[in-house]
């Protein structure tokens, strides 16, 4: 046979997908057999059929599994360690070779299908003009709405930043398969070049040794900004102009703030020790190090490009008096750019521009070196930035807004020269890349657990004399405390020397704040959330926080000020059904009111997805999350505040994932009105943005569901009897799943033993700690362990438990009409069908094998599988697995029989693991190859937590 690893997805594949997936397996084979011998292919070859053949009995595996099965579950139990080690490395590899070349896949299609694409934004501007939108109405939208994706270090990327490298190198090498003009000598020269690059990638540890640092998680968030976003922006703004255009011919539109970046890399320092308040400066100094190289290359290519014959005396006035200030300021330059560009006068421009910049690349350089740690002093992009100069203070831009001027002054100078169209390509992408990164590149979010505040505000007090026993007052007595200091003309008093270091840092990151908005500038720093908001006086405090270190001033008596806007962070059920009571508080609050008014009534409410799922199940928190978000935005108009909604939103179903497009557009009316911010995290960032063509089409399909859902139709209001409906059936499955996770005595112990949790938790890929406090119970788990346990183990529990449950008793033509009718609950029901289809009832009662005394807690999530099942067919009609989507239905059916042995591996490693002595010298290695599994699962089912 082929010296390839069998995987040949061709039933119903495109054919240039199966080709390239046929290609790519094949070289992997070659490589699998020079670095593990033909024993080696003949092991991995074993297991694929195996499985493969039990895949084939009715598309699963038998309910008992099998005598088959039990004979490769035995064999996989006498693996040695190094054997297992290679099974799972292979199959591994090869998930990430397929899921390159999906991706591909997916860029070939994109450009087939550009013509008559859905989702896009001329799409939605045609729509609006059609339906009669005024143009003053959506110009009025675009100058004060902002979409901004958020990328935060949630751990729930698997692979190292060294693989994604490897693999964004293979998808470049194999870009030139897609010639049909190639020579035999050519393909073959490609495939030399590919096998050289999958024996680097089998060559490569999978797993880290280390945990990353946050400095290590702000490098890998800036792969996405360098290797994608630089290039997508620019194109996907004059999609934009380009659609406008054409809806409404001869208009000027602002778009200055329809696109921004955050990040809570560096800043999100809840229950995250290693985030402290000198981390939080280098990462904004890491940020503006990138920006600034960026732009350095940017004005590089624009000096190349504007090379064309202009005299000084022939420049607009603006211009001109600019390049002499310019060369008075940099005499020297001026001298060499004059003898070099005598007669391209705008190339000297550039220069001078180059020369600014390099300036401030050099001055941002030296303030990072000198950070207490050497070693985070050292530049990884290339040879490094050499020291600063004299003159640089006085020289360099300070701001983006600075060298935005100079943009606009190059192409008014090129457009009054008779040679506009030179300022509409080139010139005007790099505009919009200042634009849109600025200085910053994102905007660094600051977040905080609320009692970890609470703890500092009691010393804090204490030492300032204002408060003995903060912590032990009622929510109203700590609001009115806080109350108080905000409006008194004198800050707090505190001797910083006698805190206790946990509450100095506290405030050393508040310190931090004003100072590095004063040195890099406001729009650094973003917003400030507070985690598990339950009152007023948790948004208070960062308030109080931001008047001791002089942020804040919002006593009579003084010019008021109050630059960073505090987010409450929405995350328990109990929480979000008393948000209206929240806002309420906070609105009739005079502190606050002062606050919202510096603001220019805006305010920022963040909901959580993730822990709201955890804690009130698949079901309860969908409607909640629902609910508060019309509490918030009917409460917010009727007080005349500018809201704008943050949804903290996971990859995976349970944590608030899906197609974001779908998600948009089925939320509840007017919660649109100021744009959106979603964070985007882990393999589902790498997924939207790892490209430059797909992140442009996925930002592109989430401007046009938020012009949509804001500017046109959206998603009708809930009917009553569709409220009472849901009502009802949310505390149905409130009670069903809190029964099963939180009273269940046998849950516990089925989840540490069904799922491999045990291993998730000590995965070395985020800094931060799995849970936020010692412990083994739910409550202290983080969200992304949990899930990302229940996904390992093909249950998939936080997409669907409890939905059938609450929605079984419901007759067949009421659930056809709310699915028909009502997007909310279309897309509850999709998603769930979407959880289902990638879990496996087959892989699961394997898994379920691991807990023998636990046989009742999986029958109890049998029974209900098969109920949301039903409730799924009666609901659309029709029951698959993934259903309704049919592309990610292929791939799953065709990727199961290999995800099946990386299944079969982890379960009984996880027996060998639990069967070691706590200290055994084993258990290191045992440990390591389960990491290996967990990796290669995800890489196989695209999704972690």
């Amino acid at each position: 046979m082929a010296a390839r690893l069998p995987y040949n997805p061709v039933v119903e594949a495109d054919e240039a997908l199966a080709q390239d997936v046929d290609t790519l397996g094949r070289l992997l084979g070659d490589v699998l057999r020079e670095q593990a011998g033909d024993e080696g292919f003949a092991l991995v070859e074993e297991f694929r059929a195996a499985t493969k053949g039990f895949r084939s009995q009715g598309g699963g595996w038998p309910a008992d599994f099998g005598e088959a099965g039990r004979a490769l579950r035995a064999r996989a139990r006498a693996l040695p360690l190094p054997q297992a080690r290679l099974l799972v490395r292979a199959f591994t590899a090869y998930f990430h070779l397929v899921n390159m070349a999906e991706e591909r896949h997916r860029l070939r299609v994109l450009r087939e299908r550009a013509e008559g694409a859905t989702e896009t934004v001329a799409e939605a501007f045609g729509v609006l003009a059609r339906s009669g939108v005024p143009a003053d109405r959506v110009g009025a939208y675009l100058a004060q709405a902002t979409v901004e994706p958020v990328f935060t270090a949630h751990p729930t990327e698997a692979r190292r930043r060294t693989v994604l490298h490897r693999l964004r190198r293979l998808s470049t090498l194999a870009e030139p398969l897609d010639d049909p003009g190639l020579t035999a000598a050519e393909r073959d020269a490609v495939h030399r070049r590919l096998r050289e690059e999958i024996t680097a990638l089998w060559r490569t540890d999978e797993v880290r040794h280390r945990p990353p640092t946050v400095l290590d998680e702000v490098k890998g968030t800036l792969f996405f900004v360098e290797e994608s976003l630089w290039q997508a922006v620019p194109a996907l703004y004059r999609d934009v102009e380009d659609a406008l255009e054409r809806a409404w011919p001869g208009r000027e539109w602002d778009l200055g703030a329809l696109l921004r970046f955050g990040s809570w890399v560096g800043g999100d320092r809840d229950g995250h020790p290693h985030v402290t308040a000198a981390v939080t400066e280098r990462t904004l100094r890491l940020h503006r190090h990138t920006a600034l190289r960026l732009l350095d290359d940017e004005l590089a290519g624009l000096q190349r490009h504007l090379g064309l014959r202009a005299l000084v005396e022939d420049l607009t006035p603006a211009l001109r008096a600019s390049l002499e200030r310019d060369g008075e300021a940099l005499p020297e330059l001026a001298a060499s750019l004059e003898a070099v560009f005598h007669a391209e006068a705008y190339r000297r421009k550039a220069g001078f521009m180059r020369a600014r910049l390099r300036a401030a690349l050099r001055l941002n350089a030296a303030a990072y070196a000198r950070e207490p740690d050497p070693a985070a002093a050292a530049w990884e992009e290339g040879p490094g930035v050499e020291p600063p100069r004299p003159d640089d203070a006085r020289v360099a831009y300070v701001a983006s807004s600075e060298l935005l001027a100079d943009l606009d002054l190059l192409a008014e100078g090129l457009r009054a020269a008779g040679a506009g169209r030179l300022a509409e390509g080139v010139l005007k992408d790099a505009r919009r890349r200042a634009e849109v990164f600025g200085f910053h590149l994102a905007r660094l979010d600051l977040r905080q657990h609320s009692h970890v505040h609470a703890v500092a505000m009691d010393e804090v007090l204490r030492a300032a004399g204002r408060e003995r026993a903060y912590l032990s007052l009622d929510e109203p007595a700590r609001t009115a405390v806080l109350t108080r200091v905000l409006l008194d003309p004198a800050p707090p008093a505190v001797d910083r020397g006698a805190l206790s270091p946990e509450t100095a840092e506290v405030l050393a990151v508040f310190d931090t704040v004003r100072r590095l908005r004063g040195e890099l500038g406001p729009e650094v720093f973003a917003t400030f959330i507070v985690s598990m908001t339950a009152g007023a006086s948790d948004v208070l405090a960062p308030l109080v926080f931001a008047r001791v270190a002089g942020l804040v001033s919002l006593h009579d008596g003084a010019p008021p000020a109050s630059p960073l806007p505090v987010a409450p962070l929405l995350e328990t059920i109990a929480d979000l059904r008393g948000c209206a009571g929240l806002l309420r508080a906070l609105f009739a609050n005079p502190a606050f009111a002062r606050h919202l008014e510096v603001r220019e009534r805006r305010l920022q409410v963040m909901l959580g997805y993730s822990d709201s799922n955890k804690d009130g199940g698949f079901v309860t928190a969908n409607w909640e999350l629902y609910r508060a978000q019309e509490a918030l935005a009917a409460l917010c108009a009727e007080s005349q505040v500018r809201l704008r909604l943050f949804h903290g939103r996971g990859g995976a179903i349970g944590r608030g994932g899906g197609p974001a497009g779908r998600a948009i557009l089925a939320q509840p009316p007017g919660t649109l009105e100021g744009g959106m911010r979603m964070t985007e995290q882990g393999e589902a960032a790498f997924a939207r943005y790892g490209h430059p063509g797909i992140a442009r089409r996925h930002l592109e399909q989430t401007l046009h569901a938020v012009l949509r859902g804001a500017l046109g139709e959206g998603a009708p209001p809930a009917r009553p009897a569709w409220r009472r409906l849901m009502d009802e059936a949310s505390e149905t499955a409130l009670r069903a799943y809190r029964a099963l996770v939180y009273e269940d005595p046998g849950f516990l112990e089925y989840f540490h033993r069904a799922t491999p949790i045990d291993v998730v938790t000590t995965l070395r890929i985020g800094s931060r700690p799995a849970r936020r406090k010692a412990g083994g119970s739910i409550e202290d788990l983080r969200a992304i362990p949990w899930v990302f346990s229940w996904t390992q183990s093909r249950h998939g529990l936080p997409g669907w438990y409890g939905l059938g449950a609450a929605l079984g008793g419901l007759a067949e033509d009421d659930l056809r009409i709310l699915y028909e009718s009502w997007p909310f609950f279309r897309s509850l029901l999709d998603n769930a069908q979407l959880s289902l289809g990638r879990a496996d009832r087959a892989v699961a009662r394997l898994y379920a094998d691991l807990a023998p005394g636990q046989a009742a807690v999986f029958a109890r999530l049998m029974e209900e599988w098969e109920r949301v099942e039903r409730v799924l067919q009666r609901a659309t009609g029709r029951w698959a697995p993934l259903g309704s989507a049919r592309v990610l239905q292929r791939s799953i059916r065709l990727r199961n029989p290999y995800v099946d042995p990386l299944s079969i591996v982890q379960v009984t490693l996880l027996e060998r693991l639990r069967a070691l002595p706590d200290e055994g010298p084993a258990r290191p290695e045992v440990a390591a190859v389960l990491a290996l599994t967990v990796n290669g699962i995800a890489a196989g089912l695209q999704s972690t937590g």
